[in-house]
């Protein structure tokens, strides 16, 4: 396929969730759980960003064949960060994907945790229970679920796929450095983009508990403007929203650049004139 036709793909993927998701909110403006637009339309962003971000990874992850056309200029210098070398990927063997799974399953448990999605109460406060919960759509419907006084489990959509697509990425992220540091180069500049993950807010948590990462980088500057109005809410929502789209984006930039510029021991991507295929 062209390179185009991934973004037409794209957009058609786009338009189909946009579509569901505007059919739920017209049935949901009966209720009164809309109440502010932006609020509301903030789990929608993340879980179209992530449903974006995954298909594209596991579209080309899965193509046969990865060719790039030949261009020249600015857009030459740019498609090592735009479009990852998956054949780098393929060509990694047992070992490789071991550790990408280890750090995937690591990953999703560190965000797990600071999101709040699993919640660990050594002072036995918590009631064992096991609710779905009724929100709005985006935060809603999810399951609460605490087997015990001291364990629990909260999923709703918005988090669990922003969970899944950042782990996946800086799972791949952290083997990929390994790989390099193996080969003797350094690859610090690997790890911002896992770390900038893991201080994503989630819009639940804007008013309780926040990611323990989050209150380091930037709740004192939050406080000062005020976090109790709902214009402060409103910003803190649109800037997590903000910050994972920028962890997404730099996840995947650096992802391209190791596969294309610092493991380049697979099988290169055949160059072809411009207008050629991406199979």
């Amino acid at each position: 396929m062209r390179g185009r036709v991934l973004g037409a793909e794209l957009a058609i993927v786009l338009a189909a969730l946009l579509f569901a998701e505007t059919g739920v909110i017209l049935l949901e403006l009966r209720t009164d759980r809309i109440l502010d637009w932006f609020v509301s339309l903030v789990p929608l962003i993340w879980i179209d960003v992530s449903v974006l971000f995954l298909y594209a990874f596991f579209r080309l992850y899965f193509s046969a064949r990865i060719d790039s056309p030949a261009s020249e200029g600015v857009w030459a210098r740019a498609i090592p960060f735009l479009f990852p070398n998956f054949q780098v990927i393929r060509a990694r063997g047992k070992r490789f994907r071991r550790v990408w799974f280890i750090g995937v399953l690591a990953y999703a448990l560190a965000y797990a945790f600071l999101q709040g999605i699993l919640v660990v109460d050594p002072s036995g406060s918590l009631q064992p229970v096991f609710v779905v919960i009724e929100s709005a759509i985006g935060y809603g419907p999810g399951i609460a679920w605490a087997p015990t006084t001291t364990f629990g489990v909260q999923l709703r959509p918005y988090s669990l796929a922003a969970a899944v697509v950042l782990s996946l990425f800086s799972g791949l992220v952290v083997a990929l450095a390994i790989q390099v540091v193996s080969r003797g180069q350094p690859a610090a500049g690997a790890f911002p983009g896992p770390l900038l993950g893991l201080a994503v807010m989630c819009p639940a948590c804007a008013t309780g508990p926040v990611s323990g990462l989050f209150l380091a980088y930037v709740a004192p500057i939050a406080f000062m403007g005020g976090i109790g109005s709902a214009s402060s809410f409103s910003r803190l929502l649109g800037f997590s929203t903000i910050l994972l789209i920028a962890s997404l984006v730099l996840l995947w930039s650096v992802i391209s650049f190791i596969t294309n510029l610092l493991l380049p021991n697979a099988p290169p991507r055949t160059s072809h004139v411009a207008g050629s295929r991406l199979a």
